[in-house]
């Protein structure tokens, strides 16, 4: 008899757990399990990532408007007269903008979310919540299932985590994280995590990129210049503000770049704000989303990541795959998938050091040839993940 699998997420819009999440399903074996996903809101550019034979369960629309950005869905509370769930959530968005607050109040918004959130119903054998926060809450607090596991896609070192979060995350029966870096940082701050933790890395489908990789585009691109490439959401963690300044000094030296930026986020205008007072208009280019991002990376002559943390950046995966030369920034877990100066060139995270990096890459053909080379002779050990997985549901 198969086993009944729940999966939880926000969307499937176009982000790195989301990929994961797509890959994750695509692998698993429908005639071992039954497997559901419970979507806070069904949409996103991935959507069609997900199996035929997974089913999907989309939140009721108070549900998502609990869950989700409350810009986007706060409207829905006030025409479903959802008088005191309007005014939770305006609560928790000002609780989330001001520190002193959020302390007032716990530091821990789900309780107060909770409330107003569905229960899930049916029974599963074994329930997941694909990302940190509120999926992982949703299990412990709405779900039915014989076993409940916790996915972290981040390196928690750095989080502001309170005895709400060591108190849910006690409860469940494994948790997953995606290096060991992450789970390194996430059993130093919490001790009990130790005896069940487990590092799972993310599925990156050589076949996938490859093929998404020929596809042809019709951008032209300035080939006479050095093309750099980026692929990530516009906010903080993406550090594109540090990006930014380090391409108006390898303007300021008059080096001939034009840097690609494939994705969307929040900090849209004001990056762009910042790429207008440097004088990028024509160099440092917000692209806007690419459901495949692909045949822009295999046209890249430079792969730059200038985050100020990750758990695993799928995105460097994928360059490895292509065998693109990269530059990326010395944040924890970078270690976890880059070697310095034999599968890229790690810089430290500030715009003169992201720039002496690129500038290293574009002189030295020598060094931009071995970064390639050895990227596209790395074993994808992501591919034996999918046992990993199986073992932790299955575990009695």
């Amino acid at each position: 008899m198969k086993k009944r699998v729940l999966f939880v997420m926000y969307t499937m819009r176009l982000g790195g757990a989301e990929k994961a999440l797509g890959s994750l399903l695509n692998s698993m074996d429908k005639d071992r399990y039954d497997v559901s996903l419970f979507m806070f809101s069904k949409e996103g550019e991935l959507l069609d990532s997900v199996p035929e034979w997974v089913k999907i369960i989309e939140a009721d629309r108070k549900s998502r408007a609990m869950l989700l950005e409350g810009r986007y869905f706060f409207k829905d509370l006030i025409k479903g007269f959802h008088i005191g769930a309007a005014f939770t959530r305006l609560v928790v968005y000002v609780m989330t903008k001001s520190r002193l607050l959020k302390r007032l109040l716990g530091g821990f918004s789900w309780k107060y979310v909770a409330k107003h959130v569905a229960p899930l119903k049916g029974h599963y054998d074994a329930a997941i919540g694909f990302l940190e926060g509120y999926t992982d809450f949703f299990v412990i607090d709405k779900v039915n299932a014989d076993k409940k596991i916790g996915w972290i896609h981040i390196d928690m070192s750095d989080y502001e985590l309170t005895e709400y979060d060591a108190r849910y995350y006690s409860q469940f029966d494994e948790i997953v994280t995606i290096s060991q870096t992450c789970a390194d940082a996430f059993c130093g701050r919490f001790a009990f995590a130790k005896d069940k933790i487990h590092v799972v890395e993310n599925i990156v489908s050589p076949a996938i990129v490859m093929g998404g990789a020929s596809e042809s585009i019709g951008d032209e691109w300035d080939e006479s210049v050095c093309n750099i490439v980026t692929v990530g959401r516009l906010d903080y963690q993406k550090g594109y503000d540090i990006a930014i300044d380090a391409c108006k000094m390898l303007k300021d030296r008059g080096e001939r770049v034009i840097w690609h930026v494939y994705g969307k986020g929040v900090l849209h205008d004001q990056l762009q704000k910042q790429i207008s007072e440097r004088g990028l208009d024509d160099t440092f280019l917000l692209e806007g989303i690419r459901k495949n991002p692909y045949p822009y990376m295999k046209k890249a002559d430079i792969i730059v990541q200038p985050s100020r943390f990750e758990g695993k950046s799928i995105v460097l995966d994928e360059a490895k795959i292509l065998g693109k030369p990269i530059v990326v920034t010395n944040y924890a877990s970078v270690a976890d998938q880059i070697i310095d100066g034999v599968t890229g060139v790690i810089v430290d995270i500030d715009p003169k050091s992201v720039a002496d990096g690129i500038e290293r890459v574009v002189h030295d053909k020598e060094l931009a040839k071995r970064l390639s080379d050895n990227c596209l002779l790395c074993e994808n050990k992501s591919l034996r993940a999918i046992d990993d997985v199986y073992e932790i549901i299955d575990k009695a």
